[in-house]
C-alpha cells in the first residue's frame, strides 16, 4: 500500500483529468483507501473505465471544466474534501497558434473550478504544474526559488494557473499546493512521450530516429511519482507551498536511449543524431 493512503479513508476525493494517465493511476492508488473517488474528465481511458465499473466508490463525471454551469452542478454533488486538479490541455509547441484553447482550459477552467469550490470547506487542493515553467534561461538544477521564465504558451498558461490558484486561495482563505512535475514514464502511457515512444518503436522493429540527445532531463517512474504526490497530499505541512517533484538526477536522452536499446537488444534500430534539435 502506498504511503499516506490511510489518510484518505472515508474522504471524498475529486480528480480532474481523472480519465487521463496520471489521474487514473492516482485513482488506482487511492482506491486502496476507503475514500470515495470522483473522476472528472471529458473522456476516459481503459484504466479509469475499469475502476468505475468495478468499484462502487468510484464515480464518473463526464464534465468539461470550461462549462461553468455543468462544473458547478458536478461539484455540488461531489462535495470533495480533497481536490487533485490534473486536468489540462497539453501542447508544448513553441507557437501561439493554440494559445486561446490552452488558456480556456488551463487558466479559465482552473478559475471555473475554484469558483465552483468556493462554498466548500475542502482540506486540500493539489495542482499539477510543470517543470517547463522554469524555461530555458534558468540554470539547472531547477529549484523553487528561481523566477519562472515560461518556454511555451503551454507552460505560460500553467504558470498563470499557478498564480490564479495562489491569489484566489489567499483571498478566500483556501488551502493549496502547487506540484511542479518533471518528466515521468510508465506502462500504458501514450507514445507521444519520449521513453514510451522509444520502447514502442523498437519493439515494433522500427528505426527510432532522434537528435544527438545531449540534453539532460529528469525522469521518474510513475510509481515513484505517485508516492511523492501521496506523501505531500497526506500532510498539511505543505499547504501554500510550491514543490518540485522529480528524481533530482539529470540524464542525457542519448544515454537513456542507449540503455533501453541495449536492454531490448535493438541497438541497430537506434538512429542517434539524424534529427536536428528543435529551437530552444
Amino acid at each position: 500500500m502506498e504511503p499516506g493512503i490511510e489518510y484518505f479513508n472515508s474522504k471524498k476525493i475529486l480528480i480532474t483529468g481523472g480519465g487521463g494517465y496520471l489521474g487514473s493511476k492516482l485513482a488506482e492508488a487511492l482506491n486502496q483507501s476507503s475514500g470515495r473517488i470522483a473522476l472528472m474528465d471529458i473522456s476516459f481511458n481503459s484504466l479509469s473505465e475499469k475502476l468505475i465499473e468495478q468499484n462502487e466508490n468510484v464515480d464518473k463525471y463526464q464534465t468539461d471544466i470550461t462549462k461553468k454551469s455543468d462544473l458547478e452542478a458536478a461539484i455540488h454533488k461531489i462535495q470533495p474534501d480533497y481536490i487533485f486538479h490534473f486536468c489540462a490541455l497539453l501542447n508544448r509547441e513553441r507557437s501561439f497558434v493554440n494559445y486561446n484553447e490552452l488558456y480556456n482550459v488551463n487558466v479559465q477552467g482552473t478559475l471555473n473550478l475554484l469558483e465552483s469550490l468556493r462554498s466548500i470547506n475542502y482540506k486540500g487542493f493539489y495542482f499539477s504544474s510543470t517543470s517547463e515553467v522554469y524555461g530555458s534561461k534558468n540554470s539547472s538544477p531547477f529549484h523553487e526559488e528561481q523566477i519562472p521564465l515560461s518556454a511555451s504558451p503551454y507552460s505560460l498558461t500553467k504558470l498563470m494557473a499557478e498564480d490564479m490558484i495562489k491569489t484566489y486561495s489567499e483571498i478566500y482563505h483556501k488551502p493549496y499546493t502547487i506540484l511542479r512535475l518533471f518528466n515521468f514514464y510508465g506502462t500504458g502511457m501514450a507514445e507521444s512521450f519520449f521513453i514510451n515512444q522509444l520502447i514502442a518503436t523498437l519493439k515494433r522493429n522500427e528505426y527510432f530516429e532522434m537528435t544527438e540527445g545531449e540534453q539532460k532531463r529528469d525522469f521518474m517512474y510513475i510509481s515513484d511519482l505517485l508516492t511523492a504526490i501521496l506523501t505531500v497530499s497526506s500532510s498539511e505541512k505543505y499547504n501554500g507551498e510550491i514543490i518540485n517533484i522529480c528524481s533530482g538526477k539529470g540524464i542525457k536522452l542519448k544515454d537513456i536511449a542507449i540503455r533501453i536499446a541495449v536492454k531490448l537488444r535493438k541497438e541497430v534500430m537506434l538512429k542517434i543524431g539524424v534529427l536536428p534539435y528543435r529551437e530552444n
